[in-house]
């Protein structure tokens, strides 16, 4: 589970890294509505921070999905707006902050391989994977690590997500298991996949 992923004390970050903390069962965002977006490949959303005074437009996002069934890292992209407050989501009328962001990767978690919590909490044990407030900051260091493993993940997971892309549109299934958005998807595959 834990690798030998190490933050260099000597870089700074050139933007936060946040973690969407989701849980589908408790959410108003429903994990059918999650899958939605992945088959209308649509990664723009809104997401409530806690963090919303450290947060701003161009920081990175990773969402974790937490609760029941498979949990960890599922959807990564950039926040593309400065937190702004609205209506709280769970009416139960607190000040809420949210954020809008551009997902570049939105997968499945029941279908194909996420960077899961138990790794998470091996590689970087002084941060709740478990649950808690969503819209969190992680510090350089964290965000470091979280990074090193998200390119590792991408990198061991290509040749899987382009055999489940190829094979999808050859069977003309709808695609329910992978967004990834078009720079990213050339990046990995090396293609458009139109």
């Amino acid at each position: 589970m834990k690798n030998n992923y190490q933050a260099n004390p000597n870089k700074k970050a050139k933007r936060q890294t946040v973690i969407f903390k989701w849980n589908p069962a408790i959410s108003s965002y429903e994990f059918l509505r999650y899958l939605h977006n992945i088959v209308s490949e649509d990664g723009s959303m809104d997401w409530s921070v806690w963090d919303h005074e450290k947060i701003k437009k161009g920081d990175q996002f990773f969402m974790l999905k937490v609760g029941c069934g498979t949990c960890g890292i599922v959807s990564a992209g950039t926040i593309i707006s400065d937190p702004v407050e609205d209506a709280d989501w769970s009416g139960k009328g607190r000040t809420v902050y949210y954020c809008d962001y551009y997902a570049e990767l939105m997968v499945n978690p029941e279908t194909l391989p996420i960077i899961g919590t138990a790794q998470l909490q091996a590689n970087i044990p002084d941060f709740d994977w478990t649950g808690g407030h969503s819209g969190i900051v992680l510090t350089d260091d964290q965000a470091e690590i979280l990074n090193q493993m998200y390119k590792a993940y991408l990198k061991e997971n290509a040749p899987l997500f382009a055999d489940r892309l190829d094979l999808m549109k050859k069977r003309r299934l709808t695609n329910d298991q992978l967004f990834l958005e078009r720079q990213l998807r050339r990046k990995l595959l090396g293609k458009d996949g139109d």
